[in-house]
């Protein structure tokens, strides 16, 4: 696919159905099982395959690297996977997947708020407004949608937008590396630091081991759907396709989370439809299309969930 820029948008387009259902999945799960038990679940085989993946591909280079910077690196690891995903999971213990979608999909204006505050970034107008209106109408959602749900609701919702401020400060912590080392590697270890304790968690754990023997058939897709497809499959297809496209192309697709969110709730059973996400929601992501398209600053999405 090296020369066929369609076949990559392909792929993106694939990339971002895996992504949005995440937060399906997400909400599946955590009908049977714990917001932690759930990261225990999700990210001991993320951190397996990591672990494999650093001792055959380069593991020189990737030791290197390693040494290099050790502490950016294990607190990316720590945003990116156990704070991250604390707070979008326990956060969708109420927040429906829809709402959770058009919180994490604040990441890249949460970014640039935050690259400019530390001078990382130069004030433009243009973010700037994009900002203000997309925060606008996540301060009307959660507050049309806590009046209607009550103040718990609320409470957890604030909590899922900690999942997307997590990122953003990894993004801002690997932009450096990114630039002088491979994105890929410094992904992916840092990913393996964030999950290696869980990969022996399960051992210790003896409510894992027996959340995990009661799946059933539907419960072990949507598990398998989050540790390979959104994750260890989602994060090789997000880079490849940055290779051979330009970012300001694929920004586009970030704005499909939601919709495509929305739009499988009724097959997962997960998601009512609220009036406000429609709504609000629009308003939300036209924010996010200010900031990001055309010429705006691309961050890697959370992956959704």
């Amino acid at each position: 696919m090296k020369d066929r820029p369609l076949a990559w948008f392909a792929a993106i387009l694939i990339l971002f159905l895996f992504w949005s259902n995440s937060f399906h999945a997400i909400g599946w799960l955590r009908r049977t099982v714990s917001a932690w038990d759930l990261i225990t679940l999700r990210f001991a085989p993320v951190g397996l395959f990591c672990l494999i993946w650093a001792g055959l591909s380069r593991p020189s280079e990737n030791l290197r690297i390693l040494r290099a910077h050790p502490l950016r690196l294990v607190l990316m690891g720590l945003l990116m996977v156990p704070i991250y995903n604390l707070c979008l999971n326990w956060g969708q213990g109420l927040v429906a997947a829809g709402t959770a979608a058009l919180l994490i999909a604040t990441n890249p204006i949460l970014t640039y708020g935050i690259a400019l505050l530390i001078r990382q970034e130069r004030f433009q107008a243009r973010k700037a407004i994009g900002l203000a209106v997309a925060f606008t109408g996540v301060f009307l959602l959660l507050r049309s949608q806590g009046r209607d749900l009550g103040a718990s609701y609320t409470t957890h919702a604030l909590v899922t937008l900690l999942a997307p401020l997590s990122w953003a400060v990894a993004t801002l912590l690997g932009r450096p590396l990114v630039q002088r080392e491979s994105p890929v590697r410094v992904t992916y270890i840092s990913l393996g630091i964030g999950s290696l304790p869980f990969l022996f968690a399960p051992l210790f754990q003896s409510s894992v081991r027996a959340e995990f023997l009661a799946f059933a058939v539907a419960d072990h897709v949507a598990w398998i759907h989050l540790w390979l497809l959104c994750t260890i499959v989602g994060f090789a297809i997000w880079y490849a396709a940055l290779r051979h496209l330009p970012a300001s192309s694929v920004a586009a697709f970030v704005l499909l989370n939601p919709p495509l969110a929305v739009a499988f709730g009724p097959i997962w059973g997960t998601d009512r439809l609220h009036a406000t996400v429609l709504g609000f929601g629009a308003m939300i992501l036209g924010g996010i299309a200010v900031s990001v398209w055309p010429g705006g600053a691309l961050t890697p999405p959370k992956k959704g969930g």
